[in-house]
């Protein structure tokens, strides 16, 4: 039986090494693991319980989602996108 698992990281701007250590180093390996079925996103509606300048943080949905690419999060194993998007599906 497959375990479902699903996170997510708010665009707050240029991700660190606490951002890697803490969360995206483990969704890697929750992505690589075959008995799981991930979700990782960008919680996009979450940063906006403060003022947001819309083409910052536009910018930073993107460059969030390019790095969990980039550090290894496969879109052929786990399912990457931004809330907001799955939110306009309903």
């Amino acid at each position: 039986m497959s375990k479902k698992i699903f996170s997510g990281v708010q665009p707050t701007g240029n991700l660190h090494l606490g951002n890697y250590l803490g969360a995206i180093k483990n969704f890697v390996k929750l992505n690589n693991d075959d008995q799981n079925e991930c979700v990782f996103c960008v919680v996009d509606l979450h940063a906006i319980t403060v003022t947001q300048n819309p083409k910052k943080l536009k910018d930073n949905i993107c460059e969030t989602l390019a790095t969990f690419i980039a550090c290894g999060i496969d879109p052929e194993k786990s399912i990457i996108g931004a809330a907001e998007a799955a939110a306009n599906l309903l």
